[in-house]
């Protein structure tokens, strides 16, 4: 009997057990790993997954690294080539015409060297340098102006403080559909109650959370959906999802 019971245990996971393996997949998704417990392939036989912001500028900060190490020895390399020519036609020919002590001068090298210096060469000598312009005093800007500029800051930063559940993503893959879409971005957020993509590959999102909506900016706005850049915008929540 204690043999039966043990076998209808297995293959049973406990909720600790699931909710790690779930955690687990939300990071290789936002990481833009394979996630190996999900399905390979969407109906189309697409494969699609996230990477965010942090992870492209990481890349792209590689790359630049690199090509900028490969300008370096491009750079290095050229100019020992320059040096070795200047060598080569200046130096060398130099020591052989003059016996080892190096380059005659020419005729017109020895007169610059010992004549003597002009009326004008000298005046120019004894002239002082030329004072600096003094700087124009900048106006100051009206009080009222300023008041009425820090009113219009002031305005914006409330504005932008208001939480926003809306959001719109640019640059959508054309072959990934809305569903899938939606169920990436889920994994990486949270609840999306409404949203579509519209014919310019432009996904428009409303996100149950404000938090959500803040955190697929934060985290995705110049990531990457497989390969491809996206811009991630948020929306007031008076704004209709696309056009009204």
């Amino acid at each position: 009997m204690a043999a039966k019971g043990d076998s209808g245990t297995v293959g049973k996971r406990s909720a600790a057990d699931i909710l790690a393996a779930f955690r687990s997949r939300v990071d290789r998704q936002i990481a833009g790993e394979s996630d190996q417990d999900a399905k390979e392939e969407y109906a189309d036989g697409t494969t699609f997954f996230l990477t965010t912001s942090a992870a492209v500028r990481r890349r792209k900060e590689a790359e630049e690294k690199e090509r900028a190490q490969k300008d370096l020895e491009v750079m290095v390399v050229m100019k020992v080539k320059i040096v070795v020519m200047v060598a080569e036609a200046w130096i060398l020919p130099g020591k052989r015409t003059a016996n080892g002590r190096g380059r005659k001068r020419l005729a017109h090298e020895l007169e610059a060297t010992s004549r003597p210096l002009t009326a004008l060469e000298l005046l120019c000598q004894q002239l002082p340098p030329p004072e600096p312009k003094p700087r124009k005093r900048e106006d100051k800007v009206p009080r009222q102006l300023q008041e009425e500029v820090k009113d219009e800051v002031e305005k914006v930063k409330t504005a932008w403080k208001k939480p926003k559940r809306k959001a719109k993503v640019m640059n959508v893959p054309a072959s990934l559909q809305f569903k899938y879409l939606k169920e990436l971005l889920e994994k990486a957020t949270g609840p999306i109650v409404e949203g579509y993509i519209d014919e310019a590959f432009t996904a428009w999102l409303a996100f149950e959370r404000a938090e959500d909506a803040e955190g697929l900016y934060n985290d995705f706005n110049g990531g990457e959906i497989s390969g491809e850049s996206i811009e991630v915008q948020l929306l007031s929540d008076s704004e209709p999802l696309g056009r009204a």
